[in-house]
């Protein structure tokens, strides 16, 4: 099945598509919300609560055919929302994304990266970590995440052209800094 397939199976109450989602996206979902906290666990229970919420609600939940980007989403504001009842922020651009990270989602590709460039790679890294932290976030939903402008706009609560005017100006800024 696709994952439109599956999500309306899920949301038709089917236990195993819902397993099946939770496996296919865990990862990405894990790999992008430890990029707002450090705390494992803390990313690993709104995940788990995200999860938890969707079950009880499937039958509510509207049709979708992006459900990576849904669950993204759906994670970002659960990490918001929890860390606002911890008071850890007071307003949604006070989520601290972190590039230190990027790129390093499977060991498959750690390795190939150390093996072709390591030295480019750091120099990246390091570069990455002194843009903004929406600069950070964008690069990673575009070119980690494969998000579309439309998707990102959505997401970041911004309009498609500002998702295009930042997305420009990132990569001009790395492409001068490199």
């Amino acid at each position: 099945m696709d994952d439109s397939e599956l999500w309306n199976a899920f949301r038709a109450g089917d236990d195993l598509a819902f397993g099946q989602i939770a496996r296919h996206y865990y990862r990405s979902l894990f790999t992008y919300g430890i990029k707002f906290s450090r705390n494992r666990e803390f990313v690993k229970d709104c995940i788990q609560d995200l999860f938890l919420e969707l079950w009880t609600k499937r039958e509510t939940i509207g049709d979708t055919d992006f459900v990576k980007f849904y669950l993204l989403k759906s994670l970002r504001r659960k990490i918001h929302r929890e860390s606002l009842k911890q008071n850890w922020m007071t307003d949604e651009d006070d989520l601290n994304f972190e590039a230190e990270n990027i790129g390093e989602s499977s060991i498959e590709q750690q390795i190939i990266e150390v093996e072709t460039n390591e030295e480019m790679l750091l120099v990246l890294k390091q570069q990455l970590t002194l843009l903004t932290k929406r600069q950070q976030e964008i690069i990673y939903l575009r070119f980690f995440e494969n998000l579309d402008n439309e998707s990102i706009a959505q997401l970041m609560s911004i309009s498609r052209q500002a998702v295009a005017n930042l997305l420009y100006r990132t990569i001009q800024e790395l492409r001068t800094r490199l």
